[in-house]
């Protein structure tokens, strides 16, 4: 008996690591350089569910094409990246820079132009850090020179698409700011570094497409003071229905661990304020 499921043991991990070495080779998955940690854990997660190596490359794949489809059709990083450098000691130009390259991202061109009202409003909200990471953070950073944060503020964003990480690495540590951005998975390695403030901008419902039921646990494996969670208020395309979903998570959360919690909206997107200080 012990032979049989050992042997259906050696099966289920053979299985596993020819579907993680197949995806990891396959050109659209490699020319975003996803880190291998996240096919890794897409691999892990889908094992138990799956009947055979077809059944368990084919949730791997509808997982990790939720990831992927971001990033595809995005800018030319290394074009952009000597565009910044060429004009980085321009303050007026950096800002129409940064605005023309947040319009290519659904995200950030959600939020409109008006970037300055909206850190004017966000840091009314959340005082004088010292530290910020910027979780799963798309374009996001492109906003610095918007939010006039003092030099010496830390600045640490996160993403999974290398090229996009080079160049807001560059875009970040070039102004003068500390940290940088990283080439991270950061449900599977969360950052060990303590932050006055975290945000955590409209990734709620992908993280919970990618495991259902992990939002309450990633928030705890967060090390910040404060944490600021967004989610569309217009919008989820045709899953609108979400939106009290996950607030309603974002509120038991704070009530539970006993933590103040304050929200506004703007440009079509909710923002949620939760003081763990």
């Amino acid at each position: 008996m012990y032979d049989i499921i050992s042997q259906k043991l050696r099966v289920i991990i053979m299985n596993a690591n020819k579907v993680f070495e197949k995806i990891i080779t396959m050109p659209k998955y490699r020319n975003v350089e996803i880190p291998h940690e996240t096919i890794q854990s897409l691999v892990e997660q889908s094992m138990p569910l799956s009947k055979n190596q077809a059944d368990l490359e084919k949730r791997v794949r509808e997982k990790i094409h939720n990831i992927v489809a971001l990033y595809l059709g995005d800018i030319d990083y290394e074009k952009a990246t000597d565009e910044f450098r060429q004009i980085k000691n321009e303050p007026v130009t950096i800002k129409e820079f940064s605005k023309q390259v947040l319009a290519h991202h659904a995200s950030t061109k959600e939020r409109g132009q008006d970037l300055e009202d909206l850190y004017q409003i966000l840091f009314k909200h959340i005082g004088k850090v010292n530290s910020i990471a910027d979780l799963a953070c798309g374009l996001h950073p492109l906003g610095l020179p918007f939010m006039n944060l003092p030099p010496s503020t830390a600045y640490y964003a996160y993403d999974l698409h290398k090229a996009r990480v080079n160049f807001l690495n560059t875009f970040i540590t070039e102004q003068g700011y500390g940290g940088g951005c990283f080439h991270q998975d950061i449900l599977t390695n969360p950052p060990a570094i303590k932050f006055d403030v975290a945000f955590f901008f409209k990734e709620a419902h992908r993280f919970e497409k990618r495991q259902a039921g992990i939002i309450v646990d990633f928030l705890e494996s967060i090390q910040a003071s404060k944490l600021v969670v967004s989610l569309p208020s217009q919008s989820f395309g045709r899953n609108i229905h979400m939106l009290p979903k996950y607030e309603k998570i974002i509120i038991e959360y704070a009530d539970k661990r006993k933590c103040g919690l304050d929200s506004f909206e703007f440009g079509g997107e909710m923002f949620y304020i939760i003081d763990r200080g």
